[in-house]
C-alpha cells in the first residue's frame, strides 16, 4: 500500500512537472512592424518564424503573435519595397510588451528603383520630399528630372514635360499612380503625356522602377514611374488638419497656389485639395522671348474606410483642367485639356492568411488644339477635337508560406481613343473648303494580363522571379479609307510573355550588391498603330501608323553595388539593353504628305536591333553633420545597331552636385545646386536631330522656418542667366533653332501646414 501510494506521489509530481515544464515552454512574442521613416504600422508584412516553419501577416495595426512550445524564435520579416530582416530571439527576451520591429526602405528590392520620397533629415537627397520641396513644379515630368538618368522631352514652357528614364521613353515607359496604370493622353503629339495628369501637392513619393523587372506592376519595358500619394492614417487620434503654398516665380511670371483641408485618423479619413498655376512667356539668357503661356486648376477628392483590422475601402475622384497652353515647337497650342481619373480600391490584408488587393479605374480625356494663334492661320484655320477613355482593373494576392511569398495578380486596361482635325482653308486653291483629318480613326488598344512571382527565403539574400503572359488586342473601329486601303489590315492581336529575375545581397562591410535579368515585350502604341498623317516626331515629316507592327522584345541586365555607413552612401549601377524589333520610322517615298511644308511621309516600322548602355552613380552623406552633399551622374548610349546610327533623343551626360548647410538647428538651411551637361554629339541624322551644347547652371536657394508648420523659401535659378537648351528639347516650330530654356528666374514661396482642431 505504501508503495502504491509513493508511486502515485512519484507519479503526480512527475505530471506536475510536465504541466509546469509545458507552460514554461508555452511562449507567446508578439511585435509590431513600424516604417522607419514616419514611423507609420506596416500591415500585411509576412513574419516567418524558421523554427516553427509557420508564417502570418501584420494586421491593419502592423502587429502580429506567435504562440507555441519553443524557447527560440527566429523571425524573418519581408515587406515589398522595404529591406528584409531577420530578428533573433530567445526567452529571455520575451516580455508581455509587444516588441517594435523597424523596416528600412529599399533601393534594392524588386528591381532597380529610385525614390524620390521623403526625407526626415535636411539633406538634398535623392529622397526627396514632393510635399515640403521648395519651388515645386507645376509639372510632374519636371519635378522628375531631379532624379539621375532621367530628362524630359520639352515642347513648350514648362508643361506637358515627357519624361525620358535611361533612354527610354513615351510608350517605353509605364506611368502609374499608387500602384495603377490609369490615364492616358489624347494628343498625338503628347502635349498631355501621362505624368501632366498627375497632381503633385498630393504625392507622397516617387517610385522609378528600372528595366523590366518589376512584373507585377504590368508588362514593364524600360521602366515604371510610379506616383504613389499619401496614406491614410487610421492609427492616431482624429485630426482636422489644413495646408496652403503660395509662390511667385520671376521671368516666367509662374503662379501657384495650394491648398487642402484633410480629416485623419479614426476609422475613417477624407482628404480635399486643390492648385492653381498660371505662367507668361519667358526670356532665354540673351533676352529672347519665348511663349509659355499657360494656366492650370485641378482638386482631388478622396476618402478611406477602415472596416475592420483586416478590411479597407478607398475612394478617389480628381480632375485636371489646363487651358491657353502654349507650344512653340509643335504647330498647335493646347486650347484645352480636361481629365477625369476615377479609382476604387479595396484590401484585405489577411485573406487567407494573405493580402488581396483589388483596384478599378477609370479616367476621360478632352483634348482640343488649334493654330488660331498662329500666322498660319491667315491661310487656315485648324482645329483638333480629341478623346480617350480607358478603364481597366489590377487585382493581386500576395500568400506567405515557409518557403517563401508568392504573388498571384491578374490586370488589364482597356482604351478607346476618337478624334478629329478640321481644317478652313481662306487663301489659296483651296479656299473656302473645310477638310476634316480623321486623327485617331477609332482606335482601340486592349490588354489583358496575369502575373507570378515568388521570393523564396533564402538567409541573406534578397531573390525576385517572376513571369508574366498578356494579350493584346488592337483596331480601328471608324478607319480612314485612305490609310484603310494603302496600309492594310488594321485588326491585330498578340500573347507576349516576359520574365524576370534578381537578387541583392548584403556583403561585409557595409557592402551591398546587386543583379537583375530580365526580357519584357511591348506592345505598339496607339500612335504607332494608328496616327492618320500627323507632324508628330522631332523632324517635320508626317507620320503615319503601322496596325501590323511587331512588338518590341527588351533583354536587359542591371548591376550595382552600395556602400552605406553613418556617414556616407555610394552607389553604383551598369545596365545593358538589348532589343529585338526596336519600334522606328523610316519614309514612305509612295505616300505624300497632307499639309504643306511637311517634306514627306514617315510610317512606323520595326529595326531588328537596337542597344542602350550606360551607368548611374549616387555620393551623399546621411546627415551625421550640419553639412550636406549630393553628387549624381548618369550616362546613356542608345544605338541602332541594325542601321549603324545612334538612337534619337538619347540625353547628354550630366553631374550634378548639391551642397547645404544646417543654420539654428535646421531653421535657415541654404543650398548650392551645381549642374553640368556634357555637348552631345550622338545624334541621329535620319531624324534631323542636331548635336547641343554643354552647360554649367548654378541654382541658390534659402528655406526657413518661420513658426510652427510655417516655411519660407527665396532663391534664384539659373543664377549667372546662362543661354542654353537641353538636348532633348524640340527646335521652335517651322525652323532649326532651338527651344531655349529660361534664362534667371527668382522665387518665392510660403507654405503652412498645421492642425485645425482634434475631433
Amino acid at each position: 500500500m505504501r508503495l502504491q501510494k509513493l508511486f502515485s506521489l512519484i507519479i503526480g509530481l512527475l505530471f506536475l512537472f510536465a504541466l509546469s515544464n509545458a507552460a514554461w515552454a508555452q511562449q507567446t512574442i508578439s511585435g509590431k512592424i513600424i516604417d522607419q521613416s514616419n514611423h507609420k504600422p506596416l500591415a500585411g508584412a509576412h513574419i516567418h518564424w524558421s523554427e516553427g516553419d509557420l508564417t502570418t501577416i501584420t494586421d491593419a495595426n502592423g502587429t502580429f503573435s506567435f504562440t507555441a512550445d519553443a524557447n527560440k524564435f527566429t523571425i524573418r520579416i519581408t515587406y515589398i519595397g522595404y529591406k528584409s530582416k531577420t530578428v533573433q530571439l530567445t526567452t529571455s527576451d520575451i516580455t508581455d510588451e509587444i516588441r517594435t520591429i523597424y523596416l528600412r526602405k529599399s533601393t534594392e528590392a524588386m528591381s532597380p528603383v529610385t525614390v524620390l520620397a521623403r526625407k526626415s533629415s535636411h539633406q538634398p537627397d535623392q529622397f526627396m520630399d514632393a510635399i515640403s520641396t521648395v519651388n515645386l513644379s507645376h509639372d510632374a515630368g519636371q519635378f522628375l528630372k531631379d532624379s539621375p538618368n532621367i530628362s524630359g522631352i520639352r515642347k513648350g514652357g514648362g508643361f506637358g514635360v515627357d519624361p525620358v528614364l535611361r533612354g527610354f521613353k513615351k510608350n517605353q515607359l509605364m506611368v502609374e499612380m499608387d500602384g495603377v496604370l490609369q490615364s492616358q493622353g489624347a494628343c498625338p503629339n503628347r502635349m498631355d503625356p501621362p505624368t501632366s495628369h498627375v497632381q503633385m501637392e498630393h504625392i507622397e513619393e516617387v517610385e522609378i522602377l528600372k528595366g523590366p523587372y518589376a512584373l507585377k506592376h504590368g508588362p514593364s519595358f524600360g521602366g515604371i514611374i510610379n506616383f504613389k500619394s499619401q496614406q491614410p492614417d487610421y492609427y492616431s487620434d482624429p485630426v482636422l488638419s489644413s495646408y496652403f503654398t503660395v509662390g511667385y516665380e520671376s521671368n516666367i511670371d509662374r503662379q501657384r497656389y495650394a491648398g487642402g483641408i484633410k480629416k485623419e485618423g479614426g476609422r475613417w479619413t477624407t482628404n480635399l485639395y486643390g492648385a492653381f498655376a498660371s505662367t507668361e512667356n519667358y526670356e532665354d539668357g540673351s533676352g529672347n522671348s519665348v511663349n509659355a503661356g499657360m494656366s492650370n486648376a485641378e482638386y482631388t477628392v478622396e476618402t478611406s474606410v477602415q472596416i475592420n483590422d483586416a478590411n479597407s475601402i478607398k475612394a478617389k475622384l480628381s480632375q485636371n483642367f489646363a487651358r491657353d497652353v502654349q507650344y512653340p515647337a509643335l504647330m498647335m497650342d493646347m486650347r484645352e485639356d480636361n481629365i477625369t481619373n476615377a479609382t476604387l480600391t479595396y484590401t484585405n490584408t489577411n485573406l487567407g492568411n494573405g493580402r488581396f488587393e483589388s483596384s478599378f479605374f477609370g479616367s476621360y480625356v478632352a483634348h482640343v488644339m488649334d493654330n488660331l494663334d498662329r500666322q498660319m492661320s491667315n491661310m487656315v484655320e485648324a482645329v483638333t477635337d480629341l478623346s480617350t477613355e480607358t478603364y481597366g482593373y489590377d487585382l493581386s494576392y500576395v500568400l506567405p508560406t515557409a518557403s517563401g511569398n508568392w504573388t498571384l495578380g491578374t490586370d488589364a486596361t482597356l482604351r478607346n481613343m476618337e478624334g478629329f482635325r478640321t481644317r478652313d482653308f481662306s487663301m489659296g486653291p483651296m479656299a473656302g473648303q473645310t477638310v476634316t483629318d480623321n486623327v485617331w480613326q477609332g482606335g482601340k488598344r486592349n490588354r489583358f494580363g496575369g502575373v507570378v512571382e515568388y521570393q523564396p527565403n533564402i538567409s541573406a539574400w534578397n531573390v525576385v522571379l517572376s513571369s508574366r503572359f498578356d494579350y493584346y488586342y488592337s483596331n480601328a473601329s471608324n478607319p480612314d479609307a485612305y490609310f484603310a486601303q494603302t496600309l492594310g489590315q488594321l485588326d491585330q492581336d498578340h500573347l507576349g510573355w516576359s520574365a524576370s529575375a534578381g537578387f541583392t545581397k548584403d556583403l561585409r562591410s557595409n557592402w551591398t550588391t546587386g543583379f537583375w535579368v530580365g526580357r519584357s515585350e511591348r506592345y505598339p502604341g496607339m500612335d504607332e498603330l494608328f496616327v492618320n498623317y500627323l507632324a508628330i516626331g522631332m523632324d517635320p515629316y508626317e507620320y503615319v501608323g503601322n496596325p501590323q507592327l511587331n512588338s518590341e522584345a527588351n533583354h536587359q541586365v542591371d548591376a550595382m553595388l552600395n556602400y552605406t555607413n553613418e556617414v556616407i552612401s555610394i552607389e553604383g549601377s551598369l545596365f545593358y539593353s538589348y532589343v529585338t524589333d526596336y519600334i522606328s520610322a523610316t519614309v514612305r517615298p509612295d505616300l505624300n504628305p497632307k499639309q504643306m511644308g511637311a517634306p514627306g511621309v514617315k510610317q512606323f516600322v520595326n529595326v531588328d536591333e537596337a542597344a542602350l548602355y550606360g551607368f548611374e552613380l549616387t555620393f551623399q552623406n546621411n546627415g551625421r553633420n550640419k553639412l550636406g552633399y549630393n553628387l549624381s551622374t548618369a550616362y546613356t548610349i542608345g544605338r541602332n545597331i541594325t542601321a549603324d546610327e545612334d538612337l534619337p533623343q538619347i540625353p547628354a551626360y550630366e553631374a550634378n552636385l548639391k551642397l547645404d548647410y544646417s543654420f539654428l538647428s535646421g531653421k535657415l538651411i541654404p543650398q548650392l545646386h551645381l549642374r553640368g551637361v556634357a555637348e552631345q554629339r550622338r545624334v541621329a541624322e535620319s531624324f534631323d536631330e542636331q548635336p547641343t551644347d554643354g552647360y554649367l547652371l548654378t541654382h541658390f536657394k534659402v528655406s526657413s522656418q518661420l513658426g510652427r508648420g510655417i516655411q519660407l523659401s527665396a532663391g534664384v535659378n539659373n543664377l549667372f542667366d546662362v543661354t542654353y537648351h537641353e538636348h532633348l528639347n524640340r527646335s521652335l516650330q517651322g525652323s532649326t533653332l532651338p527651344l531655349n530654356d529660361p534664362g534667371r528666374s527668382l522665387f518665392v514661396e510660403l507654405k503652412w501646414n498645421g492642425t485645425l482642431s482634434s475631433l
